[in-house]
């Protein structure tokens, strides 16, 4: 794809008035960083939420904030423009690090790389949606109709809350872009997979270990050889992974245990998948390997597929060709990781991912930010508006 002389100038003047706010961006990231944002403390991430509605509000956002109960608030800000086309950013506010994180290990800004919890999943992504509205602001370019910064409190815990909520509101939009750091510095992500949840309990029955075990039936037991099977599923029917998360059982020391629970975590390419995934995993739940016991297997999906729609290889294209004019080579790739912008194209949306600023070692305490990629990745997404609209 060729871009037009005016376009281009255009790319060009978003990534100067971006590359002007970047010391801004640096301290809205140490603010970022320095707050602890863990997805099970409520507080610490309802207190990002009103930050970053008091920015979108000075940006003259028109606002709705989606209060929860149990997680973090969803915000979503609006801002208008004089022409046609929506589009919808995606990003979340919560971090897998829980309260106390922040005091122990601050930000630190090592030349283009910084460090900290949250840095990378998801503070530089979040950032990037504000900034992209502020920089479509403040170039001037109001050729599209509107676009809508959604930032959820809830997406580290499954997006149980606010799943539901990028599903309704993305209905209507032209595309989506979901604002997570891609798995490398030189990709986009056009396709992701899907993410479900199996909860596996065996119950056998309890007896004394030494005195009369073979009054007893093990569940534990029966679990192993439960797990065992359900990893040959991985293969012969397109799972790209099953993982044990968690595993519990018996009572104590001594006896045979009467019960045990594994949860699964299993990652697939399609919603066509999951009847032959449970057709799987409740044939391993009616077989006993252990004379006696009795089993359940009952799977929940979290995330659907982020699937390829026809609107997508356009993106593909378009991100291609205003990065090209950045001096950089996107290709696109399939993740075997989820994000909520699988929500978005449930409902028909185009949506792309691995938008953001690039890091790695998320959910680590090496976790780190390429501080090099802020500013060319957000033109991309700002150009990507401007070109669509």
């Amino acid at each position: 794809m060729t871009l037009p002389p005016d376009f281009v100038s255009q790319i060009h003047h978003l990534r100067q008035v971006m590359e002007a706010s970047f010391p801004d961006f640096q301290t809205d990231l140490a603010w970022m960083v320095g707050h602890d944002r863990g997805w099970a403390y409520k507080a610490g991430v309802d207190a990002a939420v009103e930050w970053m509605r008091a920015r979108l509000a000075a940006l003259g956002c028109e606002l709705q904030l989606f209060e929860s109960e149990s997680t973090g608030n969803t915000l979503a800000g609006t801002l208008r423009g004089a022409g046609r086309g929506r589009y919808l950013l995606i990003a979340h506010l919560d971090t897998v690090w829980p309260e106390g994180t922040a005091a122990q290990w601050p930000l630190v800004i090592d030349g283009r790389r910084a460090s900290g919890p949250g840095v990378v999943d998801n503070g530089s992504g979040s950032l990037a949606g504000y900034y992209i509205l502020k920089t479509l602001q403040q170039a001037g370019c109001a050729n599209f109709e509107l676009v809508t910064l959604l930032c959820n409190g809830d997406e580290e815990s499954g997006s149980v809350f606010s799943g539901d909520l990028i599903r309704q509101m993305a209905i209507g939009y032209d595309a989506a872009f979901c604002l997570e750091a891609p798995s490398a510095p030189d990709e986009m992500i056009s396709r992701r997979a899907g993410s479900m949840v199996y909860d596996l309990r065996v119950t056998g029955r309890r007896a004394h270990s030494q005195v009369e075990p073979e009054k007893g039936c093990n569940a534990i037991l029966e679990l192993c050889h439960k797990v065992i099977e359900a990893h040959k599923i991985v293969g012969d029917d397109d799972v790209l992974l099953i993982s044990v998360a968690t595993v519990e059982g018996g009572p104590a020391s001594g006896s045979v245990p009467d019960t045990a629970r594994a949860e699964l975590d299993v990652r697939f390419k399609s919603m066509d998948d999951v009847p032959r995934i449970d057709a799987r995993f409740q044939a391993i739940a009616a077989r006993a390997w252990v004379p006696g016991v009795t089993a359940t297997a009952v799977g929940k999906v979290y995330h659907p597929p982020m699937e390829s729609l026809p609107g997508t290889p356009r993106l593909v294209e378009l991100t291609q060709a205003i990065s090209r004019e950045l001096g950089a080579e996107l290709k696109d790739t399939y993740c075997g990781g989820v994000s909520d912008g699988s929500f978005a194209t449930v409902v028909g949306v185009p949506t792309l991912c691995g938008l953001a600023p690039y890091g790695a070692d998320y959910h680590t305490h090496g976790e780190w930010l390429d501080l090099g990629t802020v500013v060319a990745r957000v033109t991309v997404v700002a150009g990507l508006i401007a070109a669509l609209a």
